[in-house]
């Protein structure tokens, strides 16, 4: 059983950023006064990332160098999103009217833009600028990669194996979560707990505070499954067979396990036009879900893995004799 605990007191402290999904028209007219050019990593992958200084950060800020932008993002693990990303340098008063007042950055991410502070900064909770942009950069990563349905973007729900591994599911059903809610539930928001992780993940030794839910509060094996997340993404699902014989109607069913390491739709379905009744499991035998070759012409049983990382599948005849069968699984 999995405990999910409330969020502690410190969830009432204003959020460090924003997640927006495109420009307003004044924040438009701030983008449009930015000088923006491309910059290399230096990670030795070759690849660039965009910086944007916008006017009035070019006569004011004191830290507005976009190379050493540049620098620091070759310093975090990515994939080809890094070559989709433009970061804009706004002075902070820009910063307050683009992400929010109190924020520290923001992520639009119809726009693949992360909006920072061009100033050198801490934020009140103790955040650096380069924490701040790596937070960031983990709304960046998460808006490029796949969530299992039925699940929302990850984005909001956290990548394919951190969401499984930190029992999203589990938490968005219970209440405890709210995926996608950047307002009053903030620091119930798995998207944001996600970024958050990522930052740890860059700042290991980082003595800035955990106010997310404590059941999100990054693990070892979480990280590891951000880092896997990242560097090879989740692509899809996947199909395997089971097969087998079962026995004569009158003689009992054939039952067979198999694993579900991930959350998210799972689907059976004969190989062939069956000649038997099919029943889903849990690990403790309860039927989840049944489908009847008499009763339904699909006879594909669709369910929602959440938390769950081992089913069974009951095989009866449905008619007199047993016989040969084979079932097409696919699994996130």
């Amino acid at each position: 059983m999995i405990l999910l605990l409330a969020a502690p007191a410190a969830a009432v402290v204003r959020p460090r950023d924003t997640v927006i999904e495109s420009s307003s028209v004044g924040s438009a007219r701030i983008s449009a006064s930015a000088e923006t050019d491309r910059y290399p990593i230096d990670d030795g992958s070759g690849e660039t990332v965009a910086v944007a200084v916008t006017e009035a950060c070019q006569a004011a800020c004191n830290a507005a160098d976009p190379q050493q932008i540049a620098d620091f993002l070759g310093t975090l693990i990515h994939g080809y999103e890094m070559e989709l990303l433009t970061v804009q340098l706004d002075t902070p008063s820009q910063i307050e009217f683009d992400c929010g007042y109190g924020a520290q950055a923001c992520y639009y991410g119809g726009e693949d833009k992360i909006v920072l502070n061009g100033n050198s900064s801490t934020a009140p909770d103790g955040a650096s600028r380069e924490f701040v942009l790596a937070h960031e950069y983990g709304h960046h990563v998460a808006r490029h990669r796949e969530s299992p349905s039925p699940f929302p973007a990850a984005l909001d729900w956290g990548t394919a194996r951190w969401a499984s591994h930190e029992h999203v599911c589990q938490g968005s059903r219970a209440g405890a979560l709210f995926p996608g809610n950047e307002g009053l539930h903030y620091f119930r928001d798995p998207g944001e707990a996600f970024a958050e992780s990522f930052a740890d993940l860059r700042f290991p030794e980082s003595e800035v505070p955990w106010r997310w839910v404590p059941s999100l509060d990054p693990t070892p094996a979480a990280l590891e499954a951000i880092r896997e997340d990242t560097l090879d993404p989740w692509r899809g699902r996947t199909s395997f067979r089971l097969s087998g014989r079962i026995p004569a109607r009158h003689a009992g069913e054939a039952v067979r396990a198999f694993r579900t390491p991930l959350d998210g739709t799972v689907s059976l379905r004969p190989a062939s036009p069956p000649l038997y009744d099919l029943s889903l499991l849990n690990p403790s035998g309860r039927v989840l879900r049944s489908s009847h070759s008499g009763l339904d012409p699909a006879h594909r049983l669709n369910y929602t893995v959440c938390g769950q990382s081992r089913l069974r599948v009951a095989i009866r005849s449905s008619h007199a004799s047993g016989g040969a069968f084979q079932l097409q699984i696919q699994r996130p």
